[in-house]
């Protein structure tokens, strides 16, 4: 699950830097607002930046792997329901 975890991470942290760009670039997202969209992506990018820096710590040995792959997992998790809230509200 840690290595899953950290590629799950990049691909978050990936395609969302993509998608600000798209957006930037004058791209219409097709199920929501161009706004939500960025909300959305500006999140996946905080919440895939703090599990990468955390595996950083943990490499560091600065913090456990067990509460990086909990609290990765959680914060993917908490990610995931909001959007999908913020996405359909």
């Amino acid at each position: 699950m840690f290595r899953y975890l950290k590629i799950f991470s990049w691909f978050l942290f990936t395609f969302a830097i993509v998608g600000i760009i798209a957006l930037l670039a004058g791209m219409e997202p097709t199920v929501t607002t161009a706004r939500k969209a960025l909300g959305l992506m500006a999140m996946q990018v905080g919440v895939s930046s703090l599990i990468l820096i955390g595996f950083r710590l943990n490499k560091a040995e600065q913090l456990p792997t067990k509460a990086l792959l909990y609290g990765g997992w959680a914060l993917i998790i908490v990610l995931v329901v909001v959007g999908q809230v913020w996405l359909n509200v």
